[in-house]
């Protein structure tokens, strides 16, 4: 799918356990010119990096069957240089530390606002891009 000015949309991965929060970004995602790819858990999101390539990732940091943390971890393994950036949400009174796993690019408390996010999306895109 391309957009007007003939390019193809950046490809956006959420990783999130929540339907309710994977809803919203992708629908405020997909309004913004973004394809979107969702895994609702770290190990269907690792697959879907391998298959859909994503420009970004968005990852909450506590899921079931993997955590953000060893999610990146894992990443980081299989793509290498090639590691997209990684926005991680938090959530919760145990993430007031900064996060501790390499290869993420920033990092958002939950509730997340639209502008920021989409503020640190495009810096993390062109930061990639040069």
């Amino acid at each position: 799918m391309d957009n007007m000015s003939g390019e193809t949309p950046p490809k956006i991965l959420i990783v999130d356990d929540s339907k309710l929060a994977t809803t919203m970004l992708h629908d405020g995602l997909r309004q913004n010119g973004f394809e979107v790819v969702i895994a609702f858990d770290g190990l269907e999101g690792l697959r879907q990096v391998q298959k859909e390539k994503p420009d970004l990732i968005i990852l909450d940091r506590h899921m079931p069957l993997m955590e953000g943390d060893r999610f990146m971890v894992e990443l980081v393994k299989a793509c290498g240089d090639a590691t997209p950036p990684v926005i991680l949400l938090t959530a919760g009174d145990q993430d007031n530390e900064p996060p501790r796993c390499a290869g993420v690019s920033c990092c958002l408390r939950k509730p997340v606002r639209a502008e920021e996010l989409l503020t640190k999306i495009n810096a993390c895109l062109q930061a990639r891009n040069g």
